[in-house]
């Protein structure tokens, strides 16, 4: 068989890294580079990798106007500049670094005829995100007449060897909204173990006359559909110990009868003290 060519083990490396669980970019780099036989050789297409990462993950970043903003493709002016909606700004975004280096005024990266609707999208979701994700940020944008509603919450507790997070999109579409939700848990205690979800939904969710009212029966639909998929998340794990578990490894050894550790532990201190 064939060595790899440089090409190859770049397309490898860069799979390697656009996979890796939230909050984890930079080890996955670092290991993908010392498995290399030159660690330089992704250096050339770095940016473009960090910038699909940051975009698909809608990494969150602090605004100069106070209030976190997502990286998205939504939101995508070119390569290094993003809209902030809410701000008003146009954010220069290093995808190295992951940081705000720069901004501008925005100038006509807004679209006129939806932004009243769109104004009242992100005030009525911003609240929904405070109330239900905490450590969360939406930004919502308004593009080819349909109101796009972006929602990234991240927990990272590497300490304790776990790291996820939540990504949804909604867009409202002529009194219809198709939620797509994205969840990617990692936990790597003695194990390594990735949840990952993809699914998508559509709820009814007809204009409602004014645009706060409208953005308001919105997010009351958009929380019925997500806590609907949570609640089916939770009947998968409660059932998962008896289905996919079981088909791992044996619940119970092969006698289908747990095993009584007190009394083993009884029978060799009796036989201990007989002899």
């Amino acid at each position: 068989m064939s060595e790899p060519t440089q090409e190859e083990l770049i397309e490898i490396a860069t799979n390697f890294i656009l996979s890796s669980p939230p909050g984890e970019l930079g080890e996955v780099v670092t290991d993908v580079r010392a498995l290399l036989p030159d660690e330089k050789m992704i250096n050339a297409s770095a940016s473009r990798t960090f910038r699909e990462y940051n975009t698909e993950q809608m990494i969150a970043v602090d605004s100069p106007k106070g209030h976190k903003v997502l990286i998205t493709k939504y939101g995508e002016v070119s390569d290094s500049e993003f809209v902030d909606p809410r701000g008003g700004l146009v954010l220069r975004f290093d995808h190295i670094k992951q940081q705000v280096v720069g901004n501008r005024p925005i100038s006509g990266e807004l679209e006129a005829s939806t932004e009243p609707l769109r104004s009242a999208f992100d005030k009525a979701f911003a609240e929904y995100v405070k109330e239900h994700y905490p450590q969360g940020a939406v930004t919502t944008y308004g593009k080819g007449g349909d109101i796009i509603v972006a929602i990234s919450a991240a927990r990272f507790n590497s300490n304790n060897f776990w790291n996820g997070r939540w990504r949804a999109v909604w867009t409202y579409h002529n009194g219809e909204l198709t939620g797509h939700f994205k969840i990617v848990v990692h936990y790597y205690e003695d194990g390594n173990v990735q949840l990952n979800t993809d699914t998508t939904v559509k709820v009814s969710s007809p204009s409602a006359g004014s645009p706060d009212a409208t953005a308001a029966a919105a997010v009351k639909a958009a929380l019925k559909a997500e806590q609907t998929f949570q609640s089916s998340l939770e009947a998968n794990y409660s059932t998962m110990g008896d289905t996919t578990f079981k088909a791992l490894r044996r619940k119970l050894p092969i006698t289908q009868t747990k095993i009584d550790w007190d009394k083993i532990k009884n029978y060799k201190v009796a036989n201990t003290l007989g002899k």
